[in-house]
């Protein structure tokens, strides 16, 4: 099915990858790009037309005639949360849909995690936690602080924390998946998978089961190169490469980007977060193509920033705060933050003026059912018999070690930790101990492609692009589940539109 050029273009990313390191386009919501930090009256204009001028530029550099593949009635790039759940109810539906994957699985990032899946909004919050539920009415008063007036990305948030309810939901009632049971934690709005911690895989699974029985069909090892748009310049599919560097064109009624962000693109980080861009990053191939091609089809950027938290390099250094007897202590001996507010911790050390810090436990948590978060940090866990030989092991001083179990042996003794304000898990540790040296280090980005509330890419004007959409990271989501409830969201909107 070879397309003559003049009726297909492939659109190149480039242009729009060159604009933004170049600082040509800017973000709404009121952000602004260094060039323009007195110029707020002329931000909107300047953005429409730097990425008019970024979408006529990519489009010259198509470099191959279109030739379809396939065709499908729904196309989504990307196989993590966003994706799948894009993909079912349209599928169940009746419409032909095909997700393209870069990866050899499904499951993107989170299927990766420590898999804390925080959510107020649900009807099993209500049943099983109701002092932990939330209206959207008190969902948008607890988010109204951080926005400005009548900033739309709050009305975005309040959208995606609603639908999150619906994700936890349909797990749980519909398709009779068994979060794990409450336990003591900080966390009890939050759900984790049944076997633990780092155990999102048996999510995925019932995920994928409910796709595959859909009747939604993957493309694996295909990597997304750039969107297709017809004679009339209006989306019609997408150019992706096979693992053998063959091109492979589908020609589609609805393209998805739900790829994930940009934290792998160091050029984005050092523009859009400069404070965490010296840090290492865990996560491969997350350089905004996706992101890129919405903007060279002539979207807009929203919510660019640095994320909410970061993460350790191995996840056992601060998850096991959640449900276990930990301490979390800088080179120099001290503890830094409160360790059952787990996410404090990377940034915590940074804060403090570090880029290390040591995690020491024992053997409740070392036996405890998380042995999965455990396996993911392998040899990393170092063990001692003694306090002398955990000092020996983690390079300090024997009275550097000794200050912090005499300090602990206080807290814990009084029942009150006076400096940070700890109240669960406030138990000595004893022999053997165990511990890891860690770091801190970047795992996600913040902001993508501006959508409206059906999850349509919007243009400069605040239009939807035709046949255009976007879900997960690549819509500026950050979290596990707003990235399922934006699926859920685009999935119903694709029911009604395809």
């Amino acid at each position: 099915m070879k397309m003559d050029r003049r009726q297909f273009c492939a659109l190149g990313t480039a242009g729009a990858f060159a604009a933004i390191a170049g600082g040509m386009l800017g973000c709404s919501s009121g952000e602004k790009t260094p060039a323009a930090d007195d110029k707020a009256a002329d931000a909107a204009a300047s953005t429409q037309a730097d990425a008019a001028s970024a979408k006529a530029a990519a489009m010259a550099m198509g470099d191959a005639d279109v030739n379809f593949a396939q065709e499908v009635d729904i196309l989504i790039v990307g196989a993590g949360i966003s994706g799948m759940f894009a993909a079912i109810d349209p599928a169940a539906a009746g419409k032909n849909v095909l997700i393209c994957e870069q990866n050899g699985t499904f499951g993107g990032d989170a299927i990766y995690s420590a898999a804390c899946q925080m959510c107020s909004t649900a009807k099993l919050t209500q049943e099983e936690r109701p002092e932990k539920y939330s209206t959207p009415e008190e969902i948008r008063e607890k988010f109204a602080p951080y926005y400005e007036e009548g900033d739309p990305a709050l009305d975005f948030t309040v959208l995606l924390q609603t639908w999150s309810g619906k994700f936890i939901d349909r797990m749980h009632y519909d398709w009779g998946y068994e979060f794990q049971p409450l336990r003591e934690s900080p966390y009890h709005q939050a759900f984790f998978p049944k076997d633990g911690l780092c155990t999102m895989n048996s999510e995925f699974q019932l995920i994928n089961q409910k796709l595959e029985e859909a009747g939604a069909k993957y493309s694996f090892e295909t990597t997304f190169k750039t969107l297709i748009t017809d004679e009339n310049g209006e989306i019609c599919g997408a150019r992706f490469t096979k693992k053998d560097g063959s091109i492979f064109d589908v020609k589609a009624k609805a393209v998805v980007l739900a790829a994930g962000g940009y934290v792998s693109n160091q050029e984005w980080m050092t523009r859009y977060a400069p404070e965490y861009a010296d840090l290492g990053n865990i996560v491969s191939g997350r350089k905004g193509d996706a992101i890129a091609a919405g903007l060279a089809a002539g979207g807009q950027l929203w919510k660019m920033g640095p994320t909410s938290n970061l993460n350790p390099r191995y996840e056992a250094g601060h998850m096991l705060g959640t449900f276990y007897p930990i301490i979390c202590v800088l080179p120099n001996g001290k503890r830094f933050y409160c360790e059952t507010a787990v996410h404090n911790a990377a940034t915590g050390a940074i804060a403090a003026g570090y880029h290390e810090w040591y995690t020491i436990w024992d053997n409740v948590a070392q036996n405890g059912q998380d042995q999965e978060l455990l396996k993911h940090a392998g040899e990393a866990i170092q063990s001692a018999d003694s306090v002398d030989e955990l000092a020996e092991k983690m390079g300090l001083h024997i009275e550097t070690v000794q200050g912090i179990f005499d300090n602990w042996h206080d807290i814990c003794e009084a029942q009150e930790d006076a400096e940070f304000g700890r109240t669960l898990f406030l138990q000595e540790l004893q022999p053997p101990f165990y511990f890891i040296r860690n770091v801190p280090v970047r795992y996600k980005s913040l902001g993508g492609l501006k959508v409206d509330e059906q999850m349509h890419v919007l243009d400069a004007n605040d239009q939807p692009i035709k046949n255009l959409y976007a879900a997960g990271c690549t819509a500026g989501t950050e979290d596990i589940v707003p990235a399922a409830a934006s699926g859920l969201i685009v999935a119903e909107t694709l029911v009604a539109e395809v």
